[in-house]
């Protein structure tokens, strides 16, 4: 699934020059971007990595700067079995659950370049918390545990218009953190590629 959402992703940058050329309509000084979608996070090796959800809203100003916030849910391909120790009875059956999975909330803030084309590039840093979840395999019966932390990412990322209001974002981040691999550790230990694309209503 992520070298076909790559190779989508390279079939789409080759059309990018002719669509580059044609303006688009006028972009309003102020104004709202509202978007959501979904995609694929890659962490440091094969069990965490899994699709995501996202969707966000954005301030769109004169300066070419945007800002807002942004919401992310998402979980790993694998799943494990797994069991809370506090519920826990010799005999029960282990419930099967993504080995991983987060949800978290940011605020981002963006630079946006060529506003007024069809295509336009933007740079992004955002800031947030992250609520993951994750199987401890060390434990004697493998359980759950979830922790809070701090999530960092810078990104990049192409936006399309298509039709008036109507456009596609295709963006690509780097996250310092959504999955903390060390229970009740604040400190995030995870960090890896994300890669999204999403419909956007432009107004």
């Amino acid at each position: 699934m992520f070298m076909r959402l790559m190779t989508s992703a390279v079939l789409f940058s080759l059309l990018l020059p002719g669509l580059a050329r044609a303006q688009a309509p006028t972009s309003q000084e102020w104004g709202l971007l509202l978007a959501g979608g979904g995609g694929l996070f890659a962490g440091n090796n094969s069990n965490n990595r899994g699709g995501l959800l996202s969707a966000q809203v954005l301030v769109l100003t004169r300066f070419n700067v945007e800002f807002g916030f942004v919401l992310q849910w998402g979980r790993t391909f694998r799943t494990s079995q797994a069991a809370d120790l506090d519920h826990w009875r010799p005999g029960d059956a282990l419930a099967r659950h993504p080995s991983s999975s987060f949800w978290g909330a940011a605020g981002e803030a963006r630079y946006r370049f060529l506003r007024d084309r069809r295509v336009s590039p933007w740079v992004a840093l955002r800031v947030g918390t992250s609520t993951s979840t994750k199987i401890d395999t060390d434990a004697f019966v493998p359980r759950l545990y979830s922790s809070t932390h701090l999530a960092l990412a810078a990104g990049a990322g192409l936006d399309v218009r298509i039709a008036g209001p109507l456009g596609v974002t295709l963006g690509g981040y780097y996250q310092r953190c959504d999955i903390n691999h060390e229970p009740y550790d604040p400190i995030c230990t995870g960090a890896g590629p994300t890669l999204v694309l999403s419909p956007h209503l432009r107004f």
